[in-house]
């Protein structure tokens, strides 16, 4: 649990500005039963690097729209799949995955690669809704990995 916190903290440090509405933000997302599209999205590009950390959900929304990838453009508010966040990460950080990724670049071998590496935990089912929680340790633990060379 120690390290969940620590982790959360250099995700908060590392992808946020340290005003009030990123804590806000951060406070509100690991409140989230389900992870919504918007939020997801916006701390999977903003870590990335491609919106700015002051940018909105709904900006980040837009530039994930520009990006032409294959996901089913939905609303802020509605919740993210598990397979969706795991292959918007992938394509974020530019992530080659394992043969069937390579082959079939989608949510479903996304996620399957994400577990493999040990970054989902439980059920590495792409249809299943991550909590915030969850998404922020997935995130988290995919940026502790890459910061240590893995």
């Amino acid at each position: 649990m120690k390290k969940a916190w620590a982790l959360l903290a250099l995700l908060a440090a590392s992808v946020l500005p340290a005003v009030a509405q990123s804590n806000q933000f951060i406070d509100r997302l690991l409140e989230q039963p389900q992870a919504t599209f918007g939020a997801s999205a916006y701390l999977v590009l903003a870590a990335s690097g491609l919106v700015p950390a002051e940018a909105t959900e709904q900006q980040a929304l837009t530039a994930l729209n520009e990006k032409g990838w294959k996901l089913k453009a939905r609303g802020a508010d509605e919740p993210i799949r598990l397979g969706e966040y795991c292959y918007l990460i992938m394509k974020a950080f530019e992530l080659k995955g394992g043969l069937m990724y390579r082959l079939f670049p989608g949510p479903r071998y996304a996620v399957r690669e994400l577990a493999y590496l040990g970054l989902v935990h439980g059920k590495a089912h792409g249809g299943r809704y991550p909590s915030g929680q969850e998404a922020v340790q997935v995130l988290s633990s995919f940026l502790d990995r890459k910061a240590g060379g893995v």
